[in-house]
């Protein structure tokens, strides 16, 4: 049902129709008066009044820009172009005519991709609107502004003048002491982490003051890096690192192992994020591994491995620690662009990387084969014992100044090895004095009395302190009730003759094992409170 498009409008602005009538009606086109006398030569002209719709003007964006209609470099190289980035809202009035209006003058399509993205409402969920006073200036969010100068923007030019109180009154309930600086970068990464599949975004100015927070982290993680970095032997060496690698000159830990591979994994997920048009997950997936896996984890056992590893080990963590920094900056750098850049003029040489700017430096690309699952699995285990370790703290109100002994029984000859080699992260991270292990478990008992304790895989863990028996009494018992509760769920599936019939035998499996995981936790734990009296 297309029909014919009027593409004039009654406006007082905008590109006013190249037509000229004459006394009789005809119509004359040019590009000026002159040319359109010239073609009516005698004749009184009249110039049409209208002006060109505003989506005939920029339908003719993707070949009118590059020289159209003489022949040009640039419509051979751009025309079509990879992709467009547009709102939902005006594929028909700006999308649909687009590509009609490139088809039918230069036989090509303007794009080969469409990349539609929500739209973004108040925090209210309304759309935002000058005339209602409820935008908010993306210059603001970057710069700051005082709740004066807010008000005042809020208010000028209102569709109803006789609400510029009520706007102002919610402007100033809502930033009551204005808007901070959040910066550009911040402001980009909240936009990428709201880019999902819905249609609406609803705005909210915390998540600008997280991502901000993040800048912030990656800041400081960069002066932490460079302060155990410049200036110091970091193993870049190619030559002498292969030559001395059989005599110690670099020694990877575990640690170092893992967070090279969780890098890997990241940066293969970044690259899926790219290649779905999920910015979203590209952005949750740099801000997961910079904050969580490589400030709050790696950089703290760095901090160990740094104060009391040999040298040869030393070397390596500060190898790791500025190539796996640089190579997150390069990672980041299409979402958080400023601050990148800034900090990677400053790393990219103590990491023996080369180039006048990070934004020409090549993009970040997995190496599967740098995966080391048994590191993965080592720091796995180490995660679980420090937040175990931080868990029975809060649990028994320990001040997390207050550094205590923790006595442990290693079940395997494995076991015990693990925990020797971790012992110096451990006491670090978990605020210990002392690891002490056990191999006797009437031995780990008398030493162990009535401390709380917690079972982590082969392990059973206690923080040796003076303890309020009743309070752990009740905390042992909501252990109990907990891991039934979960016994019960998967004898209840596994009684299911629907599902076990339905169920992969990789399913099922897993289920076995979790209830045979939880019953021997829950003897272990019962165990506990017995000796409790």
């Amino acid at each position: 049902n297309i029909t014919d498009w009027c593409i004039s409008r009654q406006l007082w602005w905008g590109h006013q129709i190249p037509a000229w009538y004459d006394e009789d009606g005809k119509v004359y086109v040019a590009r000026n008066e002159a040319e359109a006398q010239v073609q009516a030569p005698g004749k009184t002209l009249r110039r049409d009044e209208d002006v060109l719709d505003t989506w005939y003007s920029s339908a003719l964006v993707p070949f009118s820009t590059m020289g159209w209609p003489e022949k040009s470099e640039e419509i051979d190289l751009y025309l079509p172009s990879t992709v467009l980035v547009t709102g939902y809202e005006i594929i028909f009035f700006w999308v649909a005519r687009m590509i009609m209006m490139t088809t039918h003058f230069t036989g090509r399509v303007p794009f080969k991709h469409v990349y539609i993205h929500g739209m973004v409402r108040d925090s209210e969920g309304k759309k935002m609107s000058k005339s209602e006073g409820n935008v908010i200036d993306p210059v603001d969010l970057i710069d700051g502004v005082d709740i004066e100068t807010l008000v005042v923007k809020s208010t000028v030019g209102l569709r109803k003048p006789e609400t510029a109180p009520k706007v102002a009154a919610r402007v100033r309930k809502e930033f009551p002491s204005g808007m901070p600086a959040y910066g550009a970068d911040a402001l980009r990464f909240t936009m990428a982490s709201y880019a999902s599949l819905g249609r609406n975004i609803n705005f909210d100015t915390k998540r600008c003051e997280g991502y901000r927070n993040f800048c912030n982290k990656l800041w400081n993680a960069t002066r932490f890096v460079l302060m155990n970095c410049e200036g110091q032997d970091c193993g870049l060496d190619e030559h002498a690192a292969a030559a001395c690698e059989a005599g110690g000159y670099l020694e990877f830990s575990a640690p170092d192992r893992w967070i090279v591979s969780m890098l890997q994994k990241a940066e293969a997920n970044v690259a899926q994020g790219f290649a779905d048009y999920r910015l979203d997950n590209v952005a949750n997936t740099i801000y997961d591994f910079a904050w969580n896996e490589f400030c709050d984890w790696y950089l703290e056992i760095a901090k160990v491995q740094i104060n009391t590893g040999g040298a040869a080990q030393q070397r390596a963590t500060r190898r790791t620690l500025i190539r796996t920094l640089e190579t997150l900056l390069r990672l980041a750098h299409p979402i958080t662009p400023f601050i990148t850049e800034e900090l990677w003029q400053k790393v990219a040489p103590v990491a023996g990387r080369e180039g006048p700017s990070i934004a020409i430096a090549a993009y970040p690309v997995s190496q599967p084969e740098r995966i080391d699952e048994a590191a993965i699995a080592h720091v796995t285990k180490l995660k679980h014992l420090v937040d175990a370790c931080r868990n029975l703290r809060g649990e028994m109100n320990v001040s997390p100044a207050t550094r205590l002994p923790l006595f442990v029984l290693a079940q395997t000859h494995a076991e015990g090895n693990f925990l020797k080699s971790s012992a110096p992260v451990l006491q670090a991270l978990a605020k210990l004095n002392e690891v002490r292990l056990f191999d006797d478990e009437a031995a780990w008992q008398a030493a162990a009395q009535a401390a709380p304790v917690a079972v982590v895989g082969e392990a059973r863990i206690c923080l040796h302190m003076e303890i309020d028996v009743a309070a752990e009494k009740l905390r042992l018992g909501k252990e109990v009730a907990r891991l039934e509760e979960q016994i019960g769920k998967a004898q209840a599936k596994l009684g299911n003759e629907a599902f076990v019939a339905k169920a992969p035998a990789a399913v099922l499996e897993q289920e076995r094992k979790r209830m045979a995981d939880f019953a021997d936790t829950l003897d272990k734990v019962r165990e506990q409170l017995g000796r409790l009296g």
